[in-house]
């Protein structure tokens, strides 16, 4: 995986992801609400994206009609970060060791009743890790998943509303 670092706007990638995602979201009859701040990530934009869509992606399809799911971006700790909460179906604390090696699923001791390959958290720890980030979880079973991306925070301005870069 060959990443490029750049300044990259968090909410503009959150946005565009939503906005990709919020049918599916709306199918299930789950509520997407955005939190974003201005925080910039010294980052590769495909690789903010990749993240962003697995993370979201995920958390639709793990939370229940009637659900919520949360995104977030901004910055803390020197650090630009990217956050997807959701009150899906949570996982139990045996299921998060393994939950980042590809071709695994928390869902594989229940029915595999979830559709997927299961690489897609493999995928976005590989690409925060090569841009000098980590991905943490937080989970409860039945209680729902916060996943918390940091990436490096890129030097200079912050972002206006739209996104645009200021000094």
């Amino acid at each position: 995986m060959e990443l490029d670092a750049e300044p990259v706007p968090l909410i503009s990638e959150v946005q565009r992801v939503a906005e990709e995602l919020q049918p599916k979201a709306r199918e299930k009859e789950i509520d997407l609400r955005l939190e974003t701040e201005n925080a910039w990530a010294e980052a590769d934009e495909g690789g903010v994206q990749i993240i962003a869509r697995n993370l979201l992606s995920n958390a639709i399809k793990y939370t229940e009609a009637d659900g919520t799911v949360w995104v977030r971006s901004y910055r803390a700790d020197g650090r630009a970060v990217l956050e997807v909460e959701d009150t899906g179906i949570g996982m139990a604390p045996e299921a998060v060791d393994d939950l980042f090696e590809p071709f695994r699923q928390a869902s594989e001791g229940f029915s595999r009743e979830y559709e997927g390959t299961g690489v897609g958290l493999a995928v976005t720890k590989r690409a925060a890790e090569e841009m000098d980030g980590s991905v943490d979880v937080d989970t409860e079973e039945g209680e729902g998943s916060r996943f918390t991306v940091r990436l490096p925070t890129a030097g200079g301005g912050e972002a206006s509303e739209n996104g645009e870069r200021t000094p």
